[in-house]
């Protein structure tokens, strides 16, 4: 049997059987450092693989959860980043690093008046920090354009057809007249082909359009098409593979997941439409069209004097 002093034992702070602590440690700060290394060279997947083995070994340490934490808010896993963000605050929930981080993953969750209270938390800690500001700032802007700054949002009209305003105000009719029998003295009919109350037609919402989600998503709404096409396809049908088919849902749920997010945290009546750029030889200068521009009728004298005039500005020879 083998000594029970010397078999090294699972500790608190996470060590494994079978290695020395110092092995160990050493062990995680490499696990660490290469796990920065891959994040810097923006291999996401990768770093969050390496930082998990490091956490195996050490599950509570802060610095490594919140590395972890900021590569899956790069992959879109917002959840899973705040989850690493509150394990990092429960030995100290000042750890300014981990309240950013918990900001972050709120603010990507689309949670902006929550990420907003971590944000002034954090710059609360630390003043000097910048990033503080300007989360709270992208916080503010994101709230403002969420809930509609602007009076007149002339991109989003919903629009009924003829056909579907008739049977809902079919519908209503049907509701408010089994209304009548019960409160005569308060309740109105409405009569098929009127107008729908505003309380009803508000509750109609238009699905996105191909247009809305193209100026949402940019470059990425490509590969969302090519993934709605691919989902559809004849022969991906008949043959399918479980794979491919679980890669394109994931794809095309965090493509959902974005168009989700920028509507909410800029939508498209907030933006300002930008401005067509002037070069800069042609800044403060009026264009006036050749028809425009009237020239003087030359008569013989006129003509004399121009030819007279294109002579004298010849220079005289060169003496030899």
């Amino acid at each position: 049997m083998a000594d029970s002093k010397t078999a090294p034992h699972a500790g608190a702070d996470g060590l494994s059987e079978g290695e020395a602590p110092e092995n160990l440690i050493a062990k995680f700060q490499t696990l660490s450092a290469e796990g920065d290394l891959l994040a810097q060279r923006r291999s996401f997947p990768e770093a969050i693989d390496v930082f998990t083995q490091a956490l195996n070994i050490r599950p509570t340490d802060k610095h490594c959860l919140v590395a972890r934490s900021k590569c899956y808010i790069q992959v879109g896993s917002a959840k899973l980043a705040l989850a690493d963000a509150n394990e990092s605050l429960k030995e100290d929930d000042e750890f300014f690093k981990g309240l950013f981080q918990k900001a972050e993953a709120l603010y990507a969750m689309g949670d902006f008046e929550l990420a907003l209270m971590f944000y002034h938390r954090g710059n609360r800690l630390r003043p000097e920090l910048d990033t503080f500001r300007i989360g709270i700032q992208k916080s503010r802007e994101a709230i403002e354009n969420s809930i509609g700054k602007y009076d007149k949002p002339k991109d989003f009209k919903i629009e009924i057809s003829g056909k579907l305003r008739k049977n809902l105000g079919v519908l209503f009719q049907t509701t408010a007249t089994s209304a009548v029998v019960a409160a005569p003295a308060t309740t109105t009919t409405v009569q098929a082909g009127a107008p729908i109350p505003s309380i009803l037609e508000s509750t109609i919402q238009k699905p996105m359009s191909s247009k809305v989600e193209s100026k949402l998503l940019g470059e990425l709404y490509e590969d969302k098409v090519y993934l709605q096409n691919l989902i559809v396809d004849k022969d991906f049908v008949e043959r399918p593979n479980d794979q491919i088919v679980d890669l394109v849902c994931d794809g095309l749920r965090f493509l959902e997941t974005r168009v989700e997010f920028w509507r909410q945290q800029n939508p498209l009546y907030a933006r300002k439409k930008g401005k067509k750029i002037v070069p800069r030889m042609e800044r403060g200068l009026k264009k006036e069209p050749i028809s425009s521009v009237k020239l003087p009728p030359l008569d013989s004298a006129n003509r004399k004097s121009v030819k007279l005039s294109s002579y004298s500005k010849i220079p005289p020879p060169l003496a030899v």
